[in-house]
């Protein structure tokens, strides 16, 4: 029989923060299950249906009702529930990012870098990663693919992939749910899905939609708000239509998330852990009356809206025509929207750093297949194009404090000595920079050098700034500044500029892959895929304006002093091809016992350093990452199905992986070669008749190595990061649980579940400790941090715990308290350094949540 199946992209949308029921359907016990064996879950990460037990791979799955059981509701929730997955945000629950046994963007941030981690909907890749926390209800389950998947997947799974399968209609009796739920925050939460068949097994409907809103967990006393909210709805529609050979499946959602963003914690590391004016959050503040903040407060001043929107279609047609041949084709178009605008990036009441980002995103996809599936041999061949589209436009403004204080020294509003200190706009730097011999005081000390003459910036002061900070351990010495000023050097002001540019990203790819039995029990896999990427960097252009904000003095990519409003802007494209694939041997040497050995390869597309928008010398391109996966596992079953045991190890020789490195208010990408070898474990026991176990261990042990630092190559780094750990890579990732169904009567059941998940000390980026021994103590060569302890100590090993008891009547009506981070444990999740500023931005973990919800089946 050959199928022609054909399914779209849905980013099947509900805000990731809605603590409600992704699943509230029982489902019928697996084929060979009963209350003394563990759950089989049929899953299709090979592009077949297949019993989970059966794939020669480092694969994982959770149904959605063990999603619901286990409080899983959102995105980040995910993070230590398996091995070696960690999920984080620069932007909280917004934008997540997945990390795979330390694979990850590692600290980017821009919502125009594609994840090194594939994230899939019913098949469908998903490119833009804002969009990435909006999928999780009403869910079939969720796969989790862990190494490269280079031929089946593609590009851009160097890390792995994850499969978010969601729930289409079965064309049986009707059904559905409703679930309401409160929650501490007054988060009131509503969930619902309804499925109805029109025409007996051959035509049917099903609806779901997700609705959720409550105030948030950090207040913020400058606007006098709480921040951290949640306020997200989304609905997804699906039909289903089967008739003889016939199989054809339609979905089309939408969604819109709209919190108060979770702000950030700003943290020095000059004396006092104050940031570049004096700022910090742990003195008396006197405009509260001189009491110190809270854990749970911020002082924001830019603090706005993290607003998401995704909406799109899918298309799944399946035609049987011969026993052993399918034919699928998985079509998808997306688009999503983006804006975070206003975005306060120092966590103070102090207008030091505050950016708009606002992107729009179309997405495209259609993957054409034949599948093959014969007795003792199954292949796959197939071809893929995609095309994704992200238009974006940011407004970095920086130092914004200096803009009333010069408009009020007298200043004009057209001045325009604003601090842009490299490639074409620099055109002063002090003497005593070319002369470290001179000192304040010395005539000439400050005499301007002009090094560009068609620049516009005087860095006298901002240099001599920065020379006062160096050298007295504090910003208010001014002791160069003050000499320079005093030399008539002119002040540097804010940096307020628009940066605009559309990244389009078209691949197209051929693959196959062809499954063996060679002997009884023995198989190899061999699979292929060669693709040919295209990034496309167009329409871009950056504008500097003066010292009001609202007059443009200067074009900065591509350059112009004075400003030229019809300089055309600036494209590039760069093409690369890449070949990926596998070779698997597996062996069941034993009934339920599966040994496996692999070798992979997969690649992340090469891409532009796309947020740099201070010269045109920042806009380069950085070449495709690379993996060699090397991997030996065993999945097990025994004592009679009643437990499950999987392992693997596996080793990664690591090329080209993209960083991201602040310097001088922009955002560098770097590449970094590096290594990893692990170990995981994955344990499932029905230890008795309604008590069940769980859990989940990684091992990881990262390390970058073979660097060098070479200054004609804008993507090289410029600090040695040779022995130091990936980001986002905990050395131990575990987490264990249980399933107590306390009492199980013919029509009622109370059931506990209660788990806790642990995760080890890990980094937030490349620079771990920035050469500071101890890393709470400035380095040898440097009289000041260059990172705080929080960052250069790496992020302590947290535990969290939680629970829900959950009681069921007649199977139709349920009613669950739950819990999640019972201990109230305060952890960061994300950090980056903002070195021009002197500070650190740090995002924290959800606190403690607690709520009821009640759910009723029809």
């Amino acid at each position: 029989m050959i199928k022609i199946k054909a399914r779209g992209a849905a980013l099947m949308a509900s805000a990731s923060m809605i603590p409600t029921a992704i699943s509230a359907q029982t489902p019928e016990p697996a084929a060979g299950e009963s209350e003394t064996t563990v759950q089989e879950i049929v899953v299709t990460a090979q592009r077949r249906a297949q019993n989970l037990q059966d794939v020669p791979a480092a694969v994982s799955a959770i149904t959605g009702d063990d999603l619901q059981q286990r409080g899983i509701t959102e995105t980040s929730d995910l993070m230590g529930a398996l091995p070696n997955l960690q999920v984080t945000s620069a932007f909280g629950t917004t934008q997540p990012n997945f990390s795979l046994r330390g694979i990850s963007v590692a600290n980017e941030f821009s919502a125009a870098t594609a994840s090194p981690v594939g994230v899939y909907v019913d098949e469908v890749y998903q490119s833009f990663r804002a969009s990435h926390g909006q999928q999780l209800f009403d869910l079939e389950r969720v796969e989790v693919l862990r190494g490269p998947q280079g031929t089946l997947y593609g590009r851009n799974t160097t890390g792995g992939a994850i499969n978010f399968i969601t729930r289409r209609p079965d064309l049986g009796a009707p059904n559905g749910y409703v679930t309401l739920g409160y929650a501490n925050y007054d988060t009131l939460t509503a969930q619902g899905a309804a499925e109805v068949t029109l025409v007996e097994d051959q035509f049917g409907v099903r609806v779901a939609g997700t609705y959720a809103n409550g105030d948030g967990y950090t207040f913020n006393p400058t606007q006098n708000r709480d921040f951290g909210t949640t306020n997200s709805i989304a609905g997804r529609f699906a039909a289903r239509m089967r008739s003889g050979i016939a199989d054809i499946n339609l979905r089309i959602y939408g969604a819109r998330n709209d919190p108060w963003q979770d702000l950030a914690y700003g943290i020095g590391y000059l004396e006092g852990r104050t940031d570049a004016v004096g700022y910090s959050r742990f003195a008396p503040r006197p405009e509260l009356g001189g009491r110190i903040l809270e854990r749970d407060e911020i002082q924001s001043d830019t603090g706005g809206k993290y607003f998401t929107s995704s909406w799109g279609g899918s298309l799944n047609i399946e035609l049987d025509i011969a026993d052993a041949l399918t034919l699928i084709s998985v079509t998808g178009y997306g688009e999503g929207r983006y804006r975070v605008a206003p975005f306060d990036c120092d966590g103070s009441p102090n207008n030091i750093c505050a950016i708009r980002y606002r992107a729009n995103s179309t997405n495209f996809n259609q993957d054409l297949r034949l599948n093959y599936d014969g007795d003792r041999t199954r292949a796959i061949v197939g071809a893929y194009f995609g095309i994704d589209r992200i238009d974006t436009v940011n407004e970095p403004d920086l130092f914004g404090f200096l803009r009333p204080v010069l408009l009020g020294a007298g200043l004009p509003g057209e001045y325009d000595n604003i601090p842009i200190a490299v490639g074409n706009s620099l055109r002063t730097i002090p003497a005593f920079l070319a002369d470290p011999t001179l000192t304040p005081g010395t005539p000439g000390f400050c005499a301007p050098v002009v090094v560009n003459p068609s620049g516009f910036f005087d860095a006298r002061t901002l240099i001599a700034f920065n020379a006062d900070v160096a050298a007295t351990n504090s910003a208010a010495g001014n002791t160069f500044q003050a000499a320079c000023l005093a030399e008539g050097a002119p002040p540097f002001g804010p940096i307020l500029a628009r940066q605009a540019f559309t990244i389009e990203r078209p691949s197209t790819a051929i693959y196959g892959e062809v499954n063996h039995e060679i002997a009884d029990g023995f198989s190899v896999t061999l699979g292929m895929r060669y693709t040919w990427d295209t990034v496309r960097y167009e329409n871009a252009s950056s504008i500097l304006f003066d010292l009001s904000g609202t007059q443009p003095v200067a074009n900065l990519v591509p350059y112009s002093f004075p400003f030229d409003p019809n300089l055309a802007p600036l494209d590039q494209s760069r093409s690369t091809g890449r070949f990926s694939g596998r070779v698997v041997l597996d062996y069941e040497v034993a009934p339920d016992v599966l040994l496996y050995g692999s070798y992979s390869r997969g690649f992340r597309a090469g891409t532009f350093n796309a947020l740099a928008y201070q010269d045109v010398s920042q806009v380069y391109f950085l070449e495709p990452e690379k993996i060699d996966a090397f991997e030996v596992g065993v999945r097990s079953r025994f004592l009679d199905r009643r437990v499950q045991l999987n392992l693997s190890g596996f080793y990664y020789d690591y090329s080209n992986q993209q960083i991201a490195q602040i310097v001088g208010a922009t955002s560098f990408l770097r590449s970094a070669d590096g290594r990893v070898y692990g170990l995981e474990g994955e344990l499932a026991a029905r230890v008795a008749p309604g008590f069940r176990i769980d859990a989940a261990l990684g091992l990881l042990d990262t390390r970058y190595v073979g660097n060098e630092i070479d200054a004609t190559d804008p993507a090289s780094l410029t600090r040695d990061i040779n022995g130091n750990p990936f980001p986002n890579a905990p050395d131990i990732t575990f987490s264990a649980g249980f399933d107590w169904d306390i009492i199980d009567t013919a029509r009622s059941r109370l059931t506990l579940r209660g788990d806790a998940q642990y995760m080890g000390r890990y980094y937030f980026d490349p620079f771990k400790d920035y050469g500071q021994d101890p890393c709470d103590q400035p380095a040898a060569e440097s009289l000041v941090l260059l990172a705080t302890p929080e960052l250069a100590c790496g992020n302590p090993p947290y535990w969290l715990f939680n629970a829900r008891l959950t009681y069921t009547y007649d199977e139709r009506f349920s009613v669950a308290l739950w819990g999640r981070n019972l201990t109230n444990k305060f952890y960061y999740t994300y950090g980056i350094n903002l070195n021009p500023f002197y500070q650190d931005y740090l995002t924290r973990g959800a606190p403690r949540t607690y709520g009821i919800e009640a759910t009723v089946r029809f």
